[in-house]
């Protein structure tokens, strides 16, 4: 696999996730929220990786 189809691949897999976790849903009483998450027990881990996700979106979109 050559440098920038698996540049190719990794954009259209990173896109995928981000679908998945902006996905909302609504239940019978109106009230919005996400199904999906990535998430850690640990506080500073959480904080972390909060910003590795909306980092890696932000260049994503940026991206095309």
């Amino acid at each position: 696999m050559s440098l920038q189809s698996k540049a190719q691949a990794y954009d259209v897999l990173v896109r995928e996730l981000f679908v998945l976790l902006d996905r909302t849903e609504e239940t019978d009483e109106g009230r919005v929220f996400r199904p999906n998450k990535i998430s850690s027990c640990r506080a500073m881990d959480a904080v972390k990786l909060e910003q590795v996700l909306k980092d890696l979106k932000n260049v994503l979109e940026d991206w095309g």
